[in-house]
């Protein structure tokens, strides 16, 4: 890891994806106060739903990357480690505050 300080709420770069189903549950996450609305399931995996390019509940109304369930996050939020290796490759992927996978905003 480099020593390059890592601001999640102004880069939000894990929370972006063009695949649905990139954020399964674990089953200790059962226990979590997700909204059910927020979810689904298929073949028998629950999944957080990805809208726009992005987390349901990631919020990005004031400009920058916030969690609207932080505290109740799936394990795979909480093991995300700023500066790591997928750190840096959801970066790379995604760019900052998802700019390589929102779609363009309509002028």
């Amino acid at each position: 890891m480099s020593d390059k300080a890592f601001d999640c709420v102004s880069c939000g770069a894990c929370c972006f994806s063009r695949n649905p189903r990139y954020l399964a549950l674990l089953p200790w996450d059962a226990a979590r106060a997700l909204p059910p609305e927020s979810l689904f399931a298929e073949d028998g995996q629950t999944y957080v739903k990805f809208e726009c390019g992005h987390c349901v509940h990631l919020d990005l109304s004031s400009g920058k990357a916030v969690c609207g369930v932080y505290k109740d996050r799936p394990e795979a939020c909480r093991a995300f480690r700023a500066g790591s290796f997928e750190c840096q490759k959801a970066i790379r992927a995604n760019g900052l505050l998802g700019e390589k996978v929102r779609p363009p905003v309509a002028a």
